[in-house]
């Protein structure tokens, strides 16, 4: 039985198919082999609806943040801004240094909500979070929507994934220092200050000097994903398929 070509970004729930045939509620049958795909059934207006596979939050983000991130890189080259003849630099046009900052914002955000969709994903539906978060004498016992909703990503990655999960705690290992890194810079990307709207020299960094030391996004959320799946020996489909490098 020759299986549907799937994109690797398709929820892994979608890799299932049906045993026999089997008639369905709204009067179709699902012949044997069939694929049970995860849809989502969107309303465009009164007389149009939208049937789209839904697909794996994490690998979509990744994906769109590789795609900047393969995009700023080439406006880069283009500029000759890593040249290694003379000490000055500048872009050609002010729409290039423009475009080469919009890429890499894109794939900071992606990357980092790639995987905060992961965290998120990751947290069993019936665990349950106990910490003294407010007070050293009152218990906190957090559900999953709870932690979702009140927990930073830090706190997940380091406490609340590995008492889940039962895995070691990234924390402390080289990919952590990427991890901290990528959360600062989004961060600061998201709660733009003052001071990266005015002039600056090389001795006074902002934001726009950051953004031209960030290395690869995706590979940085990407090491702390493949963590969690090796200590679990977990391999989802959409990671055995995934093309990023």
């Amino acid at each position: 039985m020759e299986l549907p070509k799937n994109d690797w970004r398709i929820i892994d729930a979608s890799y299932a198919y049906v045993a026999e045939d089997t008639y369905l509620s709204f009067g179709q049958t699902a012949k044997k082999g069939a694929q049970i795909t995860v849809v989502s059934r969107i309303r465009l207006n009164s007389k149009k609806e939208l049937t789209i596979a839904v697909p794996n939050a994490t690998a979509l983000f990744l994906n769109a943040s590789a795609r900047s991130w393969k995009e700023a890189k080439e406006i880069r080259k283009r500029n000759g801004i890593d040249s290694v003849i003379g000490r000055e630099r500048e872009f050609s046009s002010q729409s290039g240094v423009f475009d080469y900052l919009e890429r890499v914002i894109e794939s900071v955000i992606m990357a980092f909500s790639g995987l905060e969709a992961f965290v998120n994903e990751m947290i069993p539906d019936n665990y349950r979070y106990e910490t003294h978060r407010r007070s050293e004498i009152i218990l906190d016992i957090m559900d999953k929507e709870q932690i979702e909703r009140h927990l930073s990503i830090s706190e997940k990655l380091e406490l609340v994934l590995p008492d889940a999960l039962k895995t070691k705690s990234p924390k402390g290992r080289n990919f952590w220092v990427d991890f901290v890194k990528l959360r600062k810079i989004r961060d600061r990307i998201i709660h733009m200050k003052t001071a990266d709207r005015e002039s600056s020299g090389p001795d006074n960094p902002n934001l726009w000097h950051d953004l031209f030391r960030v290395s690869y996004p995706h590979r940085q959320a990407l090491k702390m994903v493949d963590f969690f799946l090796s200590e679990m020996n977990y391999h989802p489909q959409w990671r055995q398929t995934c093309p990023l490098r």
